[in-house]
């Protein structure tokens, strides 16, 4: 029933998980869209079932028709070799993704006010602790779960997740936990429960190495940053790696993507579709040969064999997007724009950072 070959609009993820927002939207998963008007998840289980593409889900389709990869495909196989097949007459609430608090410590260049703290104090937006979806996340059965996702804002900068943490580990140790985390501070707190869940991940947000690094993940302090990452490579069950590729990022993959290996070769590779002005189509066309080159020195990257056929597919698609993608100077100049007003709030600008960057978003 979720061959996702056979059939091509079906995914785990309807029958076993709920993904809430900071906003208060409902999505099938953090990788769909709001639902809309109507639309509900039984709706969409009921396509999915007879072979039709729900429109919530067609951000997974469209990867799938560019890359041969998606969301969709991953989740719906990882889930099936770890739990097997859920009962799909009487489905129960396996797998959480609830989002709250946007405190965060950061103010990523590609991010923004929804995820950050730090943005809407940039930007003069606030945006409160969603209560609802707190009370929640700390009321339902915690005894059933198979899976959890906590990721922010921050996780390590909201103290409420310890809390939810702790009394999992009580009533379900065995739970798989998966912490979405930019490491750029690791409480004492956070250390210990790190070591207490013997099935626990860290998903670590990393772009790029050194000072692209902190100028990308904005004010990462790289050295505490790495100190944070050997602690977890060394302590926790599994180390993650989440890499997006932009048109910030993508003229280094190559040199991100070693500093990586030393620590954890699970890469997650994901390109970045949103905003825009941080694509390729930016990019002038003489200056793309710099960004082909270097990614093409990953197409036979060791990675793990958990990602390596993703990686493969990523890597290929981002080598044609470069390639073959129509170069729009509106966008390259509102990329120019965002650039100059972001610079003009933090103490690292672009010229003293990647003079390549700034000698083609600048020219």
């Amino acid at each position: 029933m979720f061959n996702v070959k056979k059939n091509k609009a079906i995914c785990i993820l309807p029958w076993v998980h709920e993904f809430k927002k900071i906003t208060g939207g409902i999505a099938p998963c953090c990788n769909g869209d709001n639902l809309r008007g109507n639309e509900t998840i039984a709706d969409i289980k009921e396509s999915m079932l007879n072979g039709i593409k729900p429109r919530a889900c067609n951000n997974c389709y469209k990867t799938e028709k560019e890359s041969n990869w998606s969301y969709r495909i991953h989740e719906t196989n990882n889930w099936l070799n770890k739990f097997g097949e859920p009962d799909v007459n009487n489905p129960q609430l396996q797998y959480i993704d609830i989002r709250y608090d946007p405190t965060c410590n950061m103010k990523c260049k590609t991010c923004g006010t929804n995820y950050s703290t730090l943005w809407q104090k940039e930007k003069n937006i606030k945006i409160t602790v969603n209560e609802k979806n707190k009370n929640y996340i700390h009321n339902l059965n915690k005894n059933i779960l198979k899976k959890v996702y906590l990721a922010g804002g921050e996780p390590t900068y909201i103290k409420d997740y310890l809390i939810f943490l702790n009394e999992l580990l009580n009533v379900n140790p065995t739970c798989e936990v998966i912490i979405n985390t930019n490491l750029k501070k690791l409480p004492n707190a956070w250390k210990e429960i790190i070591t207490k869940f013997k099935n626990l991940t860290i998903v670590c947000s990393c772009d790029a190495t050194g000072l692209l690094g902190t100028y990308v993940r904005y004010p990462l302090e790289w050295n505490e940053f790495e100190e944070n990452v050997k602690f977890v490579s060394d302590n926790a069950n599994f180390l993650q790696f989440n890499l997006v590729a932009s048109n910030l990022t993508s003229h280094k993959l190559y040199e991100t993507c070693t500093w990586m290996k030393q620590y954890s070769k699970h890469i997650n590779l994901s390109i970045l579709n949103n905003p825009e002005i941080f694509l390729e189509c930016s990019v002038p066309l003489e200056y793309r040969e710099r960004y082909i080159n270097n990614i093409k020195k990953l197409l036979k990257f060791p990675v793990s064999v958990y990602y390596a056929s993703q990686f493969r597919s990523e890597i290929a698609y981002l080598i044609k997007k470069y390639s073959t993608a129509e170069y729009l100077k509106p966008l390259h100049n509102k990329l120019k724009d965002e650039i100059t007003e972001q610079d003009s709030h933090r103490h690292l600008k672009l010229i003293d950072v990647d003079p390549f960057l700034h000698s083609w978003i600048f020219q």
